[in-house]
């Protein structure tokens, strides 16, 4: 994930923007401080979602740590019977 100062981000909106659009997540700090996260919008999977795609999605969207850790040790291989996310 990359970081970018608040003014580089005030100072150059729309060059933060197309890597974001590219699929970069972006942390805003201030003072060092983040502040925020730009993360792209993807669309939502048709179909079950793999191992890897699920840890990555909620350690993305998860805070609890642990509750991460224990969903991709709980998972084994296949989430197929898990269905598409709503």
């Amino acid at each position: 994930m990359t970081t970018v100062p608040m003014r580089e981000l005030r100072n150059h909106t729309s060059d933060v923007l197309r890597r974001v659009q590219a699929g970069e997540d972006v942390t805003v700090t201030q003072n060092g401080v983040p502040v925020a996260s730009l993360i792209p919008i993807r669309t939502r999977p048709r179909g079950p979602i793999n191992r890897t795609d699920l840890v990555r999605l909620l350690q993305r969207h998860q805070s609890d740590a642990t509750l991460s850790r224990d969903i991709e040790r709980l998972s084994e291989d296949t989430t197929d019977d898990l269905g598409p996310i709503q």
